[in-house]
């Protein structure tokens, strides 16, 4: 799918493709269909046969589109589920850095404090272009070269110490899932054969011999719902891209509960 349908509005994608599916049936009726007529000709069982064709169209083609949109779904909450993970362990490094002495303990909170505004504010922003900024993987690197410069000097801070290490490398693995969000998409090769698909939908219903005022109704809430799935799968393929991307509320909730409170007065 072309990159600036992902930078388009929901809801205007929504009337887009509703326009498009009307427009696609007016096409078929007026186009396609007589066109079709003078190369195969018509007869009396000429609707079994469409309808016959048809049916086992629609049966794979139907298929194609269900598969594709619970990929596109499982994507989607796949990062969904490396935001919460990036945000329940990054709540975790928080509250262990009460175990710390000074200075490390305010360098840290304010480092994590820091990393949370940074990717609220700074890198969604870019996510929801399908970019990753730099700064988020500096803040992350900065946090862990502070945390492996520290030296324990009790058994108790030994094994406090270790926990962070381990619960950093949950971080940098959730960090990575909600990443892999600005590069999730379904391929081309696919959209491909769901366009060409969508395209030989109409011109089958199209060929159908019926009035006119039938036709043209019954092919536009067909093609329309097919629009409607079309949206569904476009808003679901790139699960950070456009308006309608995954939120980072599990990181402002992160911030609302727990961190706001430390942030020092200006």
């Amino acid at each position: 799918m072309p990159e600036f349908v992902y930078d388009i509005p929901v809801y205007r994608l929504a009337l887009y493709f509703g326009l498009l599916a009307i427009i696609a049936v007016l096409v078929g009726i007026f186009v396609i269909k007589p066109i079709l007529r003078l190369l195969i000709g018509t007869g009396p069982e000429f609707n079994h046969t469409v309808s016959y064709a048809t049916s086992g169209f629609s049966l794979f083609y139907g298929l194609l589109l269900g598969l594709l949109t619970l990929a596109a779904y499982q994507n989607s909450e796949r990062v969904k589920a490396g935001i919460l993970a990036e945000a329940t362990t990054l709540g975790s490094l928080y509250s262990d850095m009460n175990s710390y002495p000074e200075p490390m303990r305010s360098e840290m909170k304010a480092m994590l404090r820091d990393y949370v505004m940074f990717t609220i504010h700074k890198d969604w922003s870019a996510h929801r272009v399908g970019k990753v900024m730099d700064g988020g993987f500096n803040r992350a690197d900065a946090m862990r070269r502070r945390l492996a410069r520290f030296e324990p000097q009790t058994r108790g801070q030994e094994i406090v110490h270790a926990e962070v290490i381990s619960a950093v490398k949950a971080f940098s693995d959730a960090r990575q899932r909600r990443l892999t969000g600005t590069i999730t998409e379904i391929p081309s090769v696919l959209w491909y054969a769901v366009l060409v698909g969508a395209a030989l939908n109409v011109i089958l219903l199209s060929l159908l011999r019926m009035r006119l005022v039938q036709q043209f109704v019954l092919g536009s809430l067909t093609t329309f719902f097919l629009g409607v799935i079309l949206v569904v799968i476009v808003t679901l393929d790139k699960p950070l891209r456009s308006d309608a991307g995954l939120q980072p509320e599990p990181l402002r909730l992160l911030w609302e509960r727990s961190m706001v409170w430390d942030e020092p007065l200006k």
